[in-house]
């Protein structure tokens, strides 16, 4: 039997929440036992299932087509730098502050995934 609700249905199952998870939240870290959602929403996932990291950098056949995607749920830690990096393609034609090539979307088209050495 599937527990997890249906991923086409954008509808917080607060049931699901209540009988499923809430317990095991609490048995784990007991301090959720006296805490309460006051509200939620459901949304889908950005992730990047070729190698778990970002896609930032012009793309290798639309020249005029700049990407940064896929960060894998790490989009709000690491949207400055990206937002940096983004505009130092479009003004400079170039990553100026940090060197950020290894995340460009070459390494996706070419099958070259990128392996962390902490993962």
């Amino acid at each position: 039997q599937e527990l997890e609700p249906d991923p086409g249905d954008l509808s917080v199952d607060q049931d699901f929440f209540q009988e499923e998870v809430w317990p095991r939240l609490a048995r784990r870290v007991p301090a959720f036992e006296s805490l309460r959602p006051r509200r939620a929403w459901a949304g889908y996932y950005d992730m990047n299932v070729f190698d778990g990291n970002g896609i930032l950098g012009i793309h290798p056949k639309l020249e005029n087509l700049f990407v940064a995607a896929g960060f894998s749920g790490h989009g709000l830690q690491h949207a400055p730098a990206a937002g940096r990096a983004l505009a130092e393609l479009l003004i400079a034609g170039r990553f100026q502050s940090l060197d950020l090539s290894r995340l460009g979307c070459d390494r996706v088209s070419q099958g070259q995934p990128l392996r962390e050495a902490a993962a």
